[in-house]
């Protein structure tokens, strides 16, 4: 019987971004009680989440990465302020957002997800794709967690380097109760 792993595309983020992010993770997980916290090493913004695949069908993923990189141009992204997912009095996720959407990024999402549908039959998520950074789930105290306390407490954050360029595209694999979870399983870089 073939194995199964579960598999997912996304950006990197760069060491000095994690740096960054890591900088600030004492005082978020001081102020905001959400019970599970991302390992650093695990930081990244999905492009697509493909989900269980037998081992044999990573080639063809990388292909369908390799075209699409060969179609993608280096392009720059700027995190920007704490978010949720949920209900401000029990949201499910905490996330850094990304200032804007670039063109190049919509290309690469909507380019990838083609490739990926020609190569393997992947079917992209029909709701809109809504790119971040999760940093936490399962919010577990009794005040909410307001849109304003997270402005106040990404402030200090936004202060720094938070841009950078996005060189290339990275095949994950995740790895249930592990530390850190994503395992990198290929890299097709950008050929401009």
């Amino acid at each position: 019987m073939a194995e199964n792993i579960r598999i997912f595309t996304a950006i990197s983020i760069p060491a000095n971004i994690t740096g960054q992010i890591v900088s600030h993770l004492p005082d978020w997980q001081n102020q905001l009680a959400f019970q599970k916290w991302v390992d650093p090493r695990d930081l990244h913004i999905t492009l697509h989440f493909i989900g269980d695949m037998a081992v044999s069908s990573i080639p063809a993923i990388e292909a369908a990465m390799k075209e699409a990189a060969s179609r993608s141009s280096i392009f720059p992204l700027e995190l920007s302020k704490l978010g949720g997912f949920g209900r401000e009095e029990r949201p499910s996720v905490l996330w850094l957002g990304l200032k804007q959407l670039p063109a190049g990024l919509h290309r690469l999402h909507q380019s990838l997800g083609q490739s990926l549908h020609s190569g393997i039959g992947y079917t992209p998520e029909s709701r809109p794709y809504r790119p971040h950074v999760t940093l936490a789930r399962k919010y577990s105290a009794n005040e909410p967690c307001t849109a304003r306390k997270l402005e106040e407490l990404s402030s200090p954050f936004l202060q720094g380097q938070t841009a950078f360029d996005v060189t290339e595209i990275t095949l994950y694999r995740t790895r249930l109760g592990e530390r850190p979870m994503y395992e990198p399983l290929a890299i097709a870089q950008f050929d401009k």
